[in-house]
């Protein structure tokens, strides 16, 4: 049987992210309460309750909702069909294309990246720390897959992996940080178009 949508639950998610989003980014999330969030979202404060146990909780799904998408597009990449040069390349411009969509998500995304041991408890810690795992680890097996088909060369997968993300967050900082002056679709198509050409064979 085919899954029934709730058109006015998704509705309401939608409202109710949108304001915590909105509200995060302008007061930060102590200063936040969710008493605020349900007026922003014109609901009842005990809708948000029906949707998220906390405001940490709540702000996490919108941390979650952006790593979900990278790791998604990485994963894409790693299961599909091609070259591992050819699904890299087609992987990065997807991503930039996901920075330009999402991203008031993204610099939301590094507030709490900064002070998330702060912000969350361990348990959402540990949550958005696998996500990064995840990233990394499909990253390192489409490398290990180039080097035994031949396209690349013997480098080490784990590092190389570590290597590509921390080039394209370091990138996403400059980018939020020089808007104006920074094409980050150009330069991420640049910069990963150039690692892949010193370890391809």
């Amino acid at each position: 049987m085919a899954k029934r949508e709730n058109p006015v639950k998704e509705m309401r998610e939608k409202q109710i992210k949108e304001a915590a989003l909105m509200l995060f980014s302008e007061k930060g999330f102590h200063n936040t309460t969710v008493t605020q969030i349900a007026e922003a979202a014109d609901l009842g404060k005990g809708t948000i309750y029906w949707y998220w146990k906390s405001k940490e909780d709540l702000a996490f799904s919108l941390v979650s909702d952006m790593l979900r998408d990278f790791l998604a597009l990485i994963e894409e990449a790693r299961d599909g069909e091609g070259t591992v040069i050819e699904r890299f390349s087609g992987m990065v411009l997807k991503v930039a294309d996901l920075y330009y969509k999402e991203t008031d998500y993204l610099r939301l995304l590094w507030k709490f990246r900064v002070d998330r041991s702060y912000i969350f408890s361990e348990e959402y810690t540990e949550k958005v720390a696998s996500y990064y795992v995840r990233m990394r680890k499909a990253l390192e097996e489409m490398i290990v897959e180039g080097i035994g088909k031949g396209e690349l060369k013997e480098v080490d997968p784990a590092r190389t992996a570590f290597i590509l993300l921390g080039i394209a967050e370091g990138l996403e900082l400059e980018w939020l940080e020089n808007e104006e002056e920074l094409s980050m679709r150009d330069a991420l198509v640049e910069v990963m178009g150039m690692l892949m050409a010193a370890i391809a064979k």
